[in-house]
């Protein structure tokens, strides 16, 4: 793939887990507590070697009380634990804070606090093609809204990082910039995994270059209206004209080919739900901040309508359609 402003990424992202074991008694308030653990995990992503991101601090933010501040520390000691995401794909996964007691209840935001080029251009860091470049949060602040802690139960939950939508390459290309689009913290009581096969006879299709621009798309619903399916674009960025009713993707993964006649894809948290999946072979240019009028479905026929139950995975695979025989 061409390399140009934009970071291109596969599939939908990095995790990050949270684990919380609480309980009932609301007669003592050191029992209205629970015990939360954050792990980091993440997923294939494209001519990118390594993403490495060094996390210091997470913050809670609960209305009416005082922020909770758990701080992150290295495995040497360090103020901070620096993790290369590529290192921890799909269900393998980093633990970055232990069993880490917090009040149950409802919490209105999870801040993490990144060290990024402005404390050490070592610290966050993209390799790419290119070589070993910086990585900015601008606030150096990641705010990924609210979650809930029970009393009673053993809870977890996902931080996800679609990168192609929310890691872009600056105008000059001297350093990444990871901005909070697309960016979402998920219960993993309600989600499961979407993953499938795709023909390789597809890749080639329509005039499209067989080894470039390969993605799945998925959009919340069903019966949606195939011409109004966009291609990602962030809407507090986006300067194009999006045409009436045009439908935003909740996430997009690049298909992968190691051999044989089919490629594969997969979204590792999607919430429970009914979804359109989608797949094109014209997203090579797909930039992530700006609609670019990509045909999604392409070819036209392949789409398919999913529903997601929490837990149970879904196999969703995208199969060249064969003209019928015509009868001697």
């Amino acid at each position: 793939m061409k390399h140009s402003k934009l970071f291109y990424l596969t599939p939908v992202v990095a995790s990050m887990m949270l684990v919380a074991c609480g309980g009932s008694d609301t007669t003592d308030p050191t029992k209205n507590m629970a015990k939360v653990s954050f792990s980091v995990s993440d997923a294939p992503v494209d001519s990118a070697q390594k993403v490495v991101i060094a996390f210091d601090q997470i913050e809670l933010v609960k209305s009416g009380q005082d922020n909770i501040v758990l701080d992150v520390s290295g495995p040497n000691g360090e103020s901070y634990r620096q993790l290369d995401l590529m290192q921890y794909q799909g269900t393998d996964s980093a633990m970055i804070i232990t069993d880490q007691p917090i009040p149950t209840g409802t919490y209105d935001n999870l801040i993490l606090h990144i060290l990024d080029e402005s404390t050490g251009s070592d610290l966050s860091y993209v390799v790419d093609d290119n070589g070993q470049i910086p990585l900015k949060q601008p606030s150096q602040k990641l705010q990924l809204g609210g979650f809930t802690v029970g009393q009673d139960s053993v809870q977890s939950f996902t931080i996800e990082f679609d990168l192609r939508q929310s890691l872009v390459e600056n105008s000059n290309g001297a350093r990444y910039n990871l901005k909070p689009h697309g960016v979402k913290i998920l219960n993993n009581a309600a989600v499961a995994a979407v993953y499938g096969n795709v023909d390789i006879n597809l890749f080639g299709a329509n005039g499209c270059n067989a080894d470039t621009g390969n993605f799945v798309y998925v959009y919340p619903g069903h019966s949606l209206d195939s011409s109004k399916l966009a291609d990602n674009y962030d809407p507090d960025t986006n300067t194009a004209t999006l045409p009436e009713g045009i439908i935003e993707p909740y996430a997009s993964a690049g298909v992968t080919w190691d051999s044989g006649n089919y490629g594969s894809y997969s979204f590792g948290y999607l919430p429970t739900g009914d979804y359109t999946v989608a797949f094109t072979c014209s997203a090579e240019n797909d930039e992530p901040s700006q609609y670019d009028g990509i045909v999604i479905p392409n070819p036209t026929e392949q789409l398919h309508e999913i529903s997601v139950v929490a837990g149970q995975d879904v196999q969703q695979d995208f199969n060249a359609v064969v003209a019928p025989t015509t009868a001697q």
